[in-house]
């Protein structure tokens, strides 16, 4: 399986564990998504060997390789460019989210990649986490009966800096699309697709500078059963912090509650039958490793494009909630599964 990689941006190095457990994967060339990159990045890729060809121009990658398969990792606003090139020549990607930065361009891609067959999968990594996989399992085995509230919390650090492609939503597809998308898909993973409409409000106070990204934002999913689900997103977390990230879930239902603090790994159940308990980790297959069986015919995809679509949708339509300070339906999408 020849791999090619577009980009070295973001979580660009998550095809590394699959090159010990895809047979025959090779990495065979590399090319910058954008001018604010370089081919010097990829000089310590995993996989890369003196065979591996170099490419300025990401298009002559494409034209001029036999590619199986293509990762793409770049800024946010080029990802899409490089998606459709892709599936243009009918080749199954793996990028990195949001797949799109407007609903436009997403129907778009959506449609493209249902007319060329060609696999697109987005990179949803919080699917490979054993805790997060616990839990969708003990949902969906009805162990809290009907739930009917969430708390999802992503708390990041800001660090010293961040690109100024953040300054502007020309290049910068916000808050909820960028770090919120992984939430509202281990909500759609864990809950399924039951969402009917959604609201949310943000602000920069932090970090005003950056006004494309906000410091602090908030969203509300209504759910078809009468149940909420609320995100909560910042860039607030202290640098003392001994992690980067503190990502939280709570599940309320009529039967039982279950806690994550991912940074603690502390993963737990109640229910009316029984005090709290310590729940087991289920160990996940990394995503990429997961895509490439998926395009042998091995196993289903990690995602299909209508829930890579769907969950992207609900990221920029949270975007926009929270923009335009309204409440936008999430139902009659053409990605959904209902």
């Amino acid at each position: 399986m020849r791999l090619g990689l577009i980009g070295s941006t973001g979580h660009w190095q998550s095809y590394a564990p699959a090159l010990d457990r895809v047979p025959g994967l090779v990495l065979v060339a590399v090319a910058p998504a954008g001018p604010e990159e370089s081919t010097g990045a990829f000089d310590h890729a995993p996989g890369l060997t003196i065979q591996t060809r170099r490419y300025e121009d990401a298009r002559r990658l494409l034209d001029a390789e036999h590619l199986d398969v293509v990762q793409i990792c770049g800024r946010s606003d080029r990802i899409p460019v490089w998606i459709r090139l892709c599936l243009e020549r009918g080749l199954p990607v793996m990028a990195e989210k949001p797949l799109a930065i407007d609903l436009e361009t997403l129907e778009i891609l959506f449609k493209l990649a249902q007319n060329t067959g060609a696999s697109l999968v987005p990179m949803h990594t919080m699917r490979g986490v054993a805790e997060l996989a616990a839990v969708r399992r003990v949902v969906r085995a009805g162990a809290i009966g009907d739930p009917l509230l969430s708390f999802s919390q992503k708390s990041y650090k800001w660090g010293r800096s961040r690109p100024d492609s953040w300054r502007s939503r020309d290049t910068f597809p916000g808050i909820a699309p960028w770090a919120g998308i992984h939430a509202f898909d281990w909500l759609h993973w864990i809950l399924g697709d039951e969402f009917t409409s959604i609201c949310g409000h943000e602000g920069i106070t932090a970090h005003p500078d950056f006004p494309a990204c906000a410091s602090q934002a908030a969203f509300v999913l209504t759910m078809r059963n009468g149940g909420l689900a609320s995100v909560t997103l910042d860039y607030l977390r202290p640098e003392s912090a001994p992690t980067h990230g503190d990502e939280r879930v709570r599940i309320a239902g009529t039967l039982g509650v279950v806690d994550l603090v991912l940074a603690d790994r502390k993963l737990s159940m109640t229910t009316a039958q029984e005090p709290p308990r310590t729940l087991s980790p289920d160990p996940q297959i990394d995503l990429f490793t997961r895509f490439a069986h998926s395009l042998r015919g091995e196993e289903p995809p990690p995602l299909t494009l209508h829930e890579a679509c769907r969950i992207t949708e609900i990221a920029l339509k949270a975007q926009l909630a929270a923009e335009t300070h309204q409440t936008l339906p999430l139902t009659d999408s053409p990605y959904c599964s209902r």
